[in-house]
């Protein structure tokens, strides 16, 4: 049994497909009390974890299904009630068996079958369920060995055509050896077909629709470089905008069985050309895909559309409360803000919080009391603080509300101050984290890359102004950093015009330069001002465990 492996992280760039090569699959295979996922139990799991044709681990274990097994269900698979006596129950099995999975994709024969067991067994015992992709060796087979080749798709007929070294025999593990064997002689027989991504094989059994075929053409002159993709129709007109590391890649794919999203497969028939513009970076192409969605507004786009609409609590100047917010304003006048908020559901329960923290719960009531209460200014400064600075009054406040709850048996009340604060917390930091980027005139930081520059290893610049993209460029090792830094330092001047409090208008922009910035290796190169992320460390989702731990601690809880 293997140990999960780190998640991928998240790309800048759409996916363009693993190649099978490197793509990780976990073969599984299921025994079961019956056939209805809802009504019958799991009673063996065995996987086999494959990569490039190499087994990396194996995974088996019995399952107590807690109930009897039936007299036929035993002949044919051999396990009995004894067999099971002892086993881990499903809700233990389960993370054990996805810890195994990681971030792999997983295959079974006939997968409807293995796959709504395992889905319907994680809903019933509460343990999440990742969401792999999902690969149906039975569906493959249909597709790939045709009657006149074998008489059925049963996984006994097709092991003993492609000369499987297991015959499976009715035991998960067996099965799922056997599958393994099917599995390679189906890549086989579909990579000679031009099958070579992990996405190509989950799509082989799939048609492309007439309009994608009609429409093929329009992939015919993107060039293989990395940057962003525009569909077009008729009058010029933007329906849709993407990124990609091979623009002819990725555009290629929407004219495939691959591509099966609604809104992409709505919005093919209107597409008449498709316009590229190359980026030097992924972090380049993602920036100008936010902003020509931001600015063209197209119709098959989710993602970015209306940034300046994004929601904000703001804590107003003099005597004005906690309101709603679509524009953060200047700071100086005493004012503050955190967001964006994810839900505009979350507005009334955080201002709630936030000033029952520091006026009590005499003022829980809704109404004009509250927000009158907040005329002192006294009471502005602690909210002020612990929008900004620092949130240990509102942490305490909420163990102490927690612990009530608790003591009194109310758990789903409990629960709710939890999340609410957990709300509270990420809203501060992501102001937090954009109040300071945005009070940098100027930013030049440096990673190291071994993709795109002369000799496979160098620098990836990236310049920042005022928390907007600036420019980037990509040095060889040998070449002089500090040279390209200074060069850069010379354009994007225009953006510090467009500056604003918070990344204002721009956040999700904002966000992307940050992760960036963020990561480990990167190192600051030139910078105009003071760069540094205050009340970060107070406002991480970590410091509300700590906080509680030690307010439940002092009450003698």
């Amino acid at each position: 049994m293997s140990t999960r492996r780190p998640p991928r992280q998240q790309l800048s760039f759409d996916d363009l497909g693993t190649p099978l090569a490197e793509a990780t699959l976990v073969v599984v295979d299921l025994e079961t009390t019956g056939t209805n996922p809802t009504e019958d139990a799991i009673t063996e799991i065995g996987a086999v974890k494959v990569r490039g044709g190499e087994v990396l681990g194996e995974f088996r274990t019995f399952v107590d299904p807690q109930r009897p097994i039936p007299a036929y269900i035993a002949s044919l698979t051999g396990i009995t009630d004894a067999t099971v006596a002892g086993a881990p129950h499903i809700g233990t099995v389960l993370p054990m068996f996805l810890d195994f999975v990681g971030d792999a994709a997983l295959v079974a024969h006939n997968a409807r079958f293995d796959i709504g067991f395992l889905t319907a067994h994680a809903s019933r015992h509460h343990v999440p369920w990742p969401g792999p992709p999902v690969l149906d060796t039975l569906a493959l087979a249909r597709t790939v060995y045709r009657r006149d080749e074998v008489r059925d798709h049963r996984l006994s007929t097709l092991a003993a055509h492609v000369g499987a070294a297991v015959q499976p025999d009715h035991r998960a593990l067996s099965d799922a050896r056997a599958t393994v064997d099917v599995l390679h002689a189906i890549i086989a027989r579909l990579g000679a077909q031009g099958a070579t991504t992990l996405e190509d094989l989950a799509s082989a059994h799939r048609r492309a629709t007439p309009v994608q075929l009609r429409k093929k053409h329009l992939a015919a002159a993107v060039p293989p470089v990395p940057g962003v993709y525009e569909f077009l129709d008729a009058h010029g007109q933007v329906l849709y905008v993407g990124t990609s590391r091979n623009l002819r890649s990725r555009v290629r794919t929407y004219f495939t069985a691959a591509e099966t999203r609604r809104r992409v497969l709505d919005m093919l028939p209107r597409a008449e050309s498709i316009r590229t513009i190359e980026c030097t970076t992924p972090t380049e192409a993602a920036v100008r895909e936010l902003r020509i969605i931001g600015a063209t507004k197209p119709p098959s786009n989710r993602r970015g559309l209306t940034p300046e609409k994004a929601l904000w609590l703001r804590l107003g100047s003099g005597r004005e409360g906690l309101r709603a917010a679509r524009l953060a304003r200047d700071e100086a006048d005493g004012s503050a803000q955190i967001g964006p908020l994810a839900s505009r559901h979350d507005l009334e329960p955080l201002k709630g919080l936030l000033t029952d923290a520091v006026l009590g719960r005499a003022a829980s009531f809704e109404g004009s009391s509250r927000d009158a209460g907040l005329s002192d200014q006294g009471h502005r400064a602690r909210i002020r603080r612990a929008m900004l600075e620092d949130p240990g009054e509102v942490l305490d406040h909420a163990a102490i509300r927690m612990r009530t709850h608790v003591n009194a048996g109310r758990y789903e009340d409990a629960e709710r101050i939890r999340q609410l604060t957990l709300t509270y917390l990420r809203a501060a930091r992501r102001a937090s984290r954009l109040r300071a980027l945005a009070a940098v005139p100027l930013l030049i930081a440096a990673r190291p890359v071994t993709e795109g520059v002369i000799g496979g290893r160098g620098w990836e610049l990236l310049a920042v102004r005022h928390g907007r993209f600036s420019g980037t460029t990509l040095v060889p090792l040998r070449a002089d950093p500090l040279a390209a830094a200074r060069s850069l330092a010379l354009t994007g001047l225009g953006e510090a015009e467009l500056a604003a409090p918070l990344c204002q208008g721009h956040h999700q922009e904002a966000e992307i330069l940050l992760a960036w910035l963020e990561q480990e290796a990167v190192r600051t190169v030139l910078v105009e001002g003071t760069w540094g992320v205050p009340a970060r460390a107070r406002f991480d989702p970590e410091h509300l465990t700590e906080r509680f731990a030690r307010t439940a601690g002092a009450s003698g809880a």
